[in-house]
């Protein structure tokens, strides 16, 4: 297909999804099988979300084995790098829902490893689990055939968009728009304009780097905030899947409760799988507007200690990986909020830390005073030994409110990125992992 011009390979995607469903029904409806060689995307890309969730809630069985076709291996004409699944799909006469399974096997990179992994027991999951995995029914796209356990551990935390009245609610939003704001904003001025605010983009924030000095634009703070409250007051009454609309409407008509006021938790949007890292967090300062090309949290309940926690896990090796899972070059919603976000007690020893060596981390100088001050800690930069090793502890942390073993740790750190140099990170983190006890919730 990446041969093809845009316009054949939307007819031959049209084809591809035209089949799949073919398969379907052609099966008898009272115990018909399937069994069919299908790319990765008719199990992971949003254009096929429909498909997988019709077989995943209606099929007694769906097995997935899957195949990277490394050095061409499976198919010689294939790239190398494609992903290939052998799915067998056993159609019910009833409506099975939650009680369906879902049997995954692989992915094998070898002849070899596919005749040693396809005769062990699969990992197997209820439809149920599976849908609630993320908002497409997509499957994750994971290193190894070693991955699943790890991967399934990760899923067993909440998803981060749980909306539970007794618990922190976090949702993602976007400020301003790139094109429908563009007259809101100074894209010339090299220097900032007197009284001005900068406009962040995701080159503007790294992780643990609230301010790289590189900025989309600059913007008069008057005519923006006008902007921006006029359009949550509509948000709020309009659709009904706004994340203002889960506000009182006395707190959007208050002004001074804008979040470009206050330090908040935002991403980036356009990002890669294969790059360093995937997922990157920080905590932006106040007095600073944000484009679209990265998105930031709104929480309809929550505080400061709640943003730290969540920065903390968000800015984690682990959630990373999780996160490649999934990824392809963009942070959508629908892949952000069904992040699995371990939610502790607020009187866990672990959480208390993570929001310590978080918070910390996120506070490099004065103008995160008040939010500092908020989830207790001190302000200004740190020493490049002292930033490295609250890093590793973090990230064993994390790994520790997963509940992974250390078995598992190791592997998310040698499939987290092909050729990185791993070993140091990982022995500090290991240490951090050793000492803390996993006992403490």
């Amino acid at each position: 297909l990446s041969r093809l011009n845009p316009k054949n390979r939307y007819f031959a995607n049209f084809a591809k999804g035209s089949f799949t469903w073919r398969f379907w029904h052609l099966a008898a409806a009272d115990g018909g099988k399937i069994g069919v060689v299908l790319p990765r995307s008719a199990l992971a890309a949003k254009g096929s979300t429909q498909f997988r969730r019709t077989i995943f809630a209606k099929a007694g069985t769906v097995s997935a084995t899957m195949l990277v076709n490394n050095r061409t291996w499976v198919f010689p004409n294939v790239h190398p790098q494609y992903s290939i699944g052998l799915v067998c799909i056993t159609r019910d006469s009833d409506s099975v829902g939650p009680d369906g399974l879902i049997r995954l096997r692989g992915p094998f990179a070898s002849e070899g490893r596919f005749a040693r992994g396809v005769n062990k027991a699969p990992s197997t999951f209820k439809s149920s689990e599976v849908l609630a995995w993320n908002d497409s029914a997509s499957l994750p796209l994971l290193p190894s055939e070693d991955s699943v356990e790890v991967f399934a551990q990760l899923r067993k935390a909440p998803r981060l968009d749980l909306n539970h009245p007794e618990q922190w609610r976090a949702r993602p939003d976007a400020e301003l728009h790139a094109s429908n704001d563009k007259r809101l904003m100074d894209l010339e001025s090299v220097e900032q304009p007197e009284g001005f605010w900068p406009v962040y983009k995701g080159e503007s924030f790294g992780l643990w780097n609230s301010d790289t000095g590189t900025y989309y634009a600059w913007a008069d703070p008057g005519p923006v905030q006008e902007r921006l409250q006029a359009k949550r007051l509509r948000a709020g009454r309009g659709r009904r899947d706004s994340a203002h609309r889960e506000f009182t409407l006395e707190y959007l008509k208050d002004g001074s409760t804008l979040p470009c006021f206050s330090a908040r938790v935002a991403f980036r949007d356009v990002t890669n799988r294969t790059n360093q890292r995937t997922i990157i967090a920080c905590l932006v300062p106040p007095k600073v507007f944000i484009a679209n090309q990265a998105p930031y949290l709104l929480w309809p309940r929550g505080n400061q200690t709640d943003q730290a926690f969540v920065l903390g896990v968000l800015s984690s090796i682990p959630l990373d990986w999780y996160a490649r899972r999934y990824v392809e070059t963009h942070v959508n919603y629908f892949v952000f909020n069904p992040f699995p976000i371990p939610r502790p007690r607020s009187t866990s020893s672990l959480r208390k830390r993570v929001v310590s060596i978080a918070g910390r981390l996120a506070c490099p100088d004065r103008r995160f005073e008040s939010w500092a001050k908020a989830v207790g800690v001190q302000v200004g930069p740190l020493a490049d030994e002292e930033k490295r090793d609250m890093i590793h502890e973090l990230d064993a942390l994390v790994a520790r409110l997963y509940g992974l073993s250390e078995a598992q740790l190791v592997h998310i750190f040698e499939t987290f990125h092909e050729g990185w140099d791993y070993a140091n990170r990982l022995d500090g983190v290991l240490g951090h992992f050793h000492r803390i006890s996993s006992g403490h919730d």
